[in-house]
């Protein structure tokens, strides 16, 4: 096999591509979680939590500062409660648990972490219904089903034993009889008072209990007789005096709480015959009161609204939504402690509105953009596009936005979440996907940062004429109703007519034009415009059946093969991408392949019966090919000769293949009647990389063939469908470079032509020619081809035109030969053009014995280019299998250098079919129907994304003033213990040289406790570790006969066992940590002094004992992460060079002796037992 020559003095001294070049990472998520549950709110520090139905709990902030963290048992969470300033989460599951989760500092990056478990067993009738918690006091308090609210000590995470038993709530009210009042359906505290709690019942008993006597202060009302209605949901007044209750009948009572009689009520907003008021919520004074709940709507119209209603003196609105509430959350100004934001989580969406304006208008949101408004049926990423494009989507978006044809109302307030911080930088280029729907929209997202921004939408259904008449005005009948509706979601996943969906995108950043091919056959080409203009589209028919068969009949098309039609009249359309042509291909079938060329203005568009090429700019017809016959022959220009020596080759192989086959199965056999062993086939799954030649299963060994794999049968009819199509300026034939299109079919065979293109001042006049350029190539083994590149004379991408006219990619070697890569499901091959000879080929099949799905070429970065070098990267070939294996092969050896499964069950094809790799070497693919998941592939690529470093501010004492934390010295990039990716139970996929890099500095000093205790108030409590805070107070009560050395606790147990003395080891361990202490205190004595009388720095407890890492420590009081092994430059004295040698031996010590003592407690505890 001939080899290649590199030429060229910077291409050969890159350095080659390895291994160690690749690491395949989770970085972020994009979208809506799947399965929301739960949403809370913090004000103190301004971030948004969000829990799901699989137990996963996301952390939002500042766009760019999110934190994600997921149970092992996937419980649903249910409701989440925050710490403010300590960044605790305290959420309840509904297998009756409590999670404590920490957002913890790691290399001064923090992560979110389970710190704590209480379970709650379901005996009489503890089952949890509601809860509240009180932060000043640091007590959680839980109603159950049985009617009696617990209370738990969040600092020790246990319960106390003075609970509030249901018949001593309702004492004043039940004299005579003991009438029980049902389970806790609501439980809050007061904001002016956090010793008093309204307690509320579900048969509709309301108790101010007064936690300090502890006894009911009042119940509301007097009598059992009074209670009309069961009660849903209360809230309080702001200033503690009064508060509002809901009931199951949608009636609304207001009342004071030095009076058991209502001060008003029985309201009812929307009739008699209501649906329950699900939550309610009561903000700003009582002279100018808001009030807002969801749920409440006429009965009549359950099935067809989703309401959440705002009141505000004579202003009545009732948001719609498309999907079911699940909760809200209202953010308040902290200084006139009025009403702000509205937050509403809805099953497939999040949507935020303003309170301070009329009529309630939406809040723009950057993050939790619901992309499965309309199903996600295609997707495309763009890298390194000019940035000042920007600019030019969100001005388009912003006029169409305040257009007056616009019925939505839409805010000028910022995004109200602004919690944490990010390291900002002006981003070196500009990120965008493009994704397709099924309503025929387009949306263009930014997706620079880790939050994906929507900066421009397109709606392709407005070109369309629509068989169902005008649009309904849903805004203008609103006035006239009542309810008055009005709806605001953006989630709509029904559509009318399936021919709008998009299945390909295709768009040129350099100069603005955009082409996407539908369900329907139709094909649109797009160019920018600034202004609204009045447009009229140009539509061509094109059809791909020949004359003399065309009356035998299409078949195979949508709506009986009837096409989208074009409006004829001229349409006023706004600013934005406006069409310049409408090509429909008959007959009206999907489109199965889209090839682009805007700057000789040509485009391709393929479906099952061939393909043709157009030219937007003359708005005729290039070329049509049909490749499939109406009776399913495969249409191909092979020579006699070819197709002679191919019959020949593929029976000879044929037959060698079963000979072989037979004589290894009577192998097989001959053995397996030798040694007593029943014949059958191998069941279990086998490893895709393992040798796969000798296989033993239940003691019987299976030979594997080692010829050809056994192909999958493509239909006849299927053979001829055009699977891809590529335009390129490439020596195709001789004659020099031409322009060109390249087809290959599921067939195997490829279809060339060159396309002769008018000059520049005549592309708009000018005729097309095309011309095919030699028979039909067809490769042996008869596999769908996936993938298409063509390489230039060094072994490089050809760039478009564009590219190199924005000097976005160097100039082609246009020296002959040139390459062409060819994926197919089975192999990949290179062939050199124009002579189409084959210089090398691997069959991938062969070693991992799958099928390949899709293919892509990316640019690896390497560590570092050398002097002189023209670029920094390396060519890459990613591959898929069928099964979501991802291989990386180099170019041009095609060797393979990195394999890695892909994070999705090979079930989910969804996700499989959605995956797209960018140039730049990142994935995305689908995570779920509203999520995406984003990866990095390649280690040394830079992503703008993983340098923001999201953190979060510190709180100084009880002011609560937030400042920045300070950073180390050498901040590294952000790995997934930062990202919204990083869960606490999955695994690091970091690549291993840098975990062995970084651990000197994540090494941790742990405390781990594991108890579990009954209390005497009935309730099982099992508890994995303590709460950060509480490790220092349940030492105080420990025995004497176990002392605490050095702050490391010994490992708490019902029966601890028999622990050796301390060694020589240890002491000198002990001996170090010491003398480290006292060099750091006196290194910050000045600036300790103040911050120590307001917190004492507490030690983690966890109770995960293999981890090694040495945790940051956490003020106890006031929340504040520090590291002290990364200080400043400016607080680092003279002995800085004491101060690392001490670290680095006892770092080194305290591992050995670590290890040690677990050996012996292991000894002791399997003595004991």
């Amino acid at each position: 096999m001939p080899r290649f020559k590199r030429k060229g003095s910077g291409v050969s001294r890159i350095e080659p591509l390895s291994h160690d070049h690749f690491a395949f990472r989770k970085s972020v998520f994009h979208g809506f979680p799947m399965s929301p549950s739960a949403i809370n709110f913090d004000d103190e520090s301004q971030l948004l939590a969000i829990g799901t139905e699989t137990g996963e709990l996301r952390i939002y902030g500042q766009p760019g500062v999110e934190f994600a963290g997921r149970t092992s048992s996937e419980k649903t969470i249910t409701k989440i409660f925050s710490f403010g300033s300590l960044y605790q989460y305290l959420t309840v599951q509904d297998d009756n648990s409590l999670l404590l989760w920490q957002l913890e500092g790691e290399s001064g990056l923090p992560a979110l972490k389970i710190a704590n478990e209480f379970v709650m067993e379901r005996d009489e009738g503890k089952t949890i219904t509601s809860a509240c918690l009180s932060k000043l006091a640091g007590h959680f308090y839980i109603g159950t089903e049985s009617g009696n609210v617990y209370v738990l000590d969040v600092r020790l995470f246990m319960v106390k034993d003075d609970s509030i038993n249901w018949a001593n709530a309702t004492a004043l009210i039940q004299k005579s009889t003991q009438t029980h009042p049902g389970s806790v359906t609501s439980i809050e505290l007061s904001p002016a008072n956090h010793n008093k709690l309204l307690i509320g019942y579900e048969k509709g008993i309301i108790v101010l209990w007064d936690v300090t006597q502890p006894l009911p202060e009042r119940n509301f009302p007097t009598t059992m007789e009074e209670i009309k209605q069961p009660l849903t949901s209360l809230s309080w007044q702001r200033e503690g005096k009064k508060f509002m209750s809901a009931h199951k009948d949608s009636s609304l009572y207001y009342w004071n709480i030095n009076s058991s009689t209502p001060e008003e009520g029985p309201t009812k907003q929307y009739g008699e015959v209501c649906e329950p008021i699900d939550r309610i919520k009561w903000l700003n004074s009582t002279s100018n009161p808001l009030d807002i709940f969801s749920g409440g709507l006429p009965s009549e119209d359950k099935d067809e609204h989703n309401i959440v209603t705002v009141i505000q003196g004579t202003e009545h609105v009732a948001l719609d939504f498309s999907s079911r509430v699940i909760d809200f959350v209202t953010i308040t100004d902290p200084d006139t402690k009025r009403g702000k934001a509205l937050i509403v989580l809805c099953q497939q969406e999040l949507l935020a509105f303003d309170l301070e304006a009329p009529k309630c208008p939406m809040i723009k949101k950057p993050y939790l953009h619901s992309i499965h408004s309309s199903p996600v049926t295609c997707l495309k990423a763009f890298d390194n596009c000019p940035k000042d494009i920007l600019s030019v989507f969100e001005a388009a978006s912003e006029a169409n936005a305040n257009s007056s044809t616009n019925n939505t109302y839409i805010s000028a307030m910022a995004w109200p979440v602004n919690g944490g911080f990010v390291r900002v930088s002006d981003p070196p280029t500009l990120d965008l996907l493009v994704t397709g729907h099924a309503s025929g929209s387009i949306k263009f997202w930014n997706t620079t940062s880790s939050a994906m921004d929507l900066i421009y939408e397109l709606k392709t259904s407005s070109i369309f004429q629509n068989s169902d008449g005008e649009e309904f005005d849903e805004a203008a009948f609103s006035e006239f109703q009542w309810p008055p509706y009005r709806k605001v979601s953006s989630y709509d996943p029904y559509d009318d007519d399936t021919r709008l969906s998009i299945r390909f995108i295709d768009f040129c950043p350099y100069s603005l034009k955009l082409c996407i091919g539908g369900e329907g056959g139709q094909a649109l080409t797009f160019a920018f415009n600034p202004e609204p203009a009045e447009v009229r589209v140009e539509h061509i028919v094109a059809d791909i059946f020949i004359e003399e068969v065309r009356t035998r009949g299409r078949g195979g098309g949508l709506r009986n093969n009837a096409p989208l039609e074009c409006k004829s009249d001229f349409i006023q359309l706004p600013a934005g991408f406006q069409p310049s042509l409408c090509l429909q291909c008959m007959p009206a079938m999907p489109v199965t392949a889209l090839a682009f060329r805007p700057s000789y203005g040509l485009v391709a568009v393929a479906n099952n019966k061939g393909f043709v090429v157009a030219n937007f700019f003359t708005k005729c017809i290039v070329l049509v090919h049909p490749t499939v016959l109406s009776d399913g022959v495969e249409a191909r220009n092979i020579s006699r000769v070819q197709s002679m020596r191919r019959s020949l080759r593929s029976s000879l192989r044929r037959r060698s293949s079963t000979a072989i086959a037979e004589e290894r199965r009577k192998i097989v056999a001959s053995f397996n009647l030798e040694s007593g062993i029943e014949e059958k086939r191998p069941s279990s799954a086998r490893s895709p990389l393992k040798d796969r030649r000798t296989q033993s299963v239940d003691g019987q060994i299976f030979l594997d063939s080692g010829g050809p794999v056994v192909q999958v049968a493509i239909p006849p009819e299927q053979r001829g469908v055009v699977c891809h199509l590529l335009f390129s300026e490439t020596h195709i034939s001789g004659g020099g470079p031409h322009v060109s299109v390249i087809a290959s079919t599921m067939g195997s065979s490829l279809i060339r032509y060159t396309i002769e293109v008018p000059t520049k001042d005549m592309k708009y006049t000018g005729p097309n020619r095309a011309f095919p350029a030699g028979k039909d190539y067809g490769l042996v083994h008869a596999a769908p081809i996936v993938g298409l590149f063509v390489l230039d004379h060094d072994m490089q991408p050809v760039p478009s035109p564009s590219e190199i006219e924005a000097k976005a990619a160097p100039s082609p070697n246009m020296e002959p030969p040139h390459y062409l890569v060819i994926v197919t499901q089975e192999q990949i091959k290179i062939i050199s053009l124009p002579n189409m000879r084959s210089k090398r080929k691997e069959k991938v099949n062969n070693l991992i014995h799958e099928r390949i799905s899709k293919a892509w070429m990316i640019k690896a970065k390497v560590a570092a280019a050398p002097i002189g070098a023209s670029r920094d990267w390396n060519n890459a070939l990613v591959v898929m299998t069928t099964i979501g294996h991802i291989l990386v092969y180099s170019l041009p050896d095609i060797k393979i250098m990195y394999h890695k499964e892909l994070y999705v069950l090979p079930s989910d094809q969804k996700a499989m079919q959605s995956l797209i790799v960018s140039s730049n070497a990142e994935s995305f693919h689908l995570r779920s129907f509203s999520e995406l998941e984003r990866q990095l592939l390649c280690s040394y690529n830079f992503s703008y994304h993983t340098s923001l470093q999201p953190n979060l501010h510190s709180f100084e004492g009880a002011t609560g003033q937030a400042t920045q934390r300070p950073q180390s010295r050498q901040q590294k990039p952000p790995e997934l213990s930062s990202a919204p990716g990083r869960t606490s139970s999955s695994t690091n996929s970091t690549p291993a040289r840098e975990t062995s890099t970084s651990k000197p500095n994540s090494m941790r000093f742990r405390s781990s406790a594991q108890s579990e205790t009954s209390l005497n108030t009935g309730t099982s409590v099992r508890s994995r570790s303590l709460s950060p805070g509480a490790s220092m107070e349940l030492a105080k009560k420990k025995s004497a006969d176990q002392p605490i050395a050095n702050g490391i606790d010994n490992e708490l147990e019902p029966h601890p066992p028999v622990i050796p003395e301390v060694t020589p080891v240890a002491k000198d361990v002990m001996a170090s940590a010491a003398a480290f202490t006292q060099i750091y205190d006196s290194k910050h004595q000045g600036s300790s002094s103040s911050s120590s009388s307001d917190s004492e720095s507490e030690s983690e407890s966890d109770d995960d004992d293999d981890d090694d890492d040495v945790d940051e420590m956490v003020g106890g009081g006031g929340g504040t992460f520090f590291n002290p092994l990364l200080m400043d430059d400016e607080n680092e004295g003279g002995a800085s060079q004491e101060l690392d040698t001490i670290i680095a031996s006892s770092l080194q010590q305290l591992e050995s002796a670590r290890s040690f003592y677990e050996r012996m407690q292991k000894q002791a505890r399997g003595s004991e037992t």
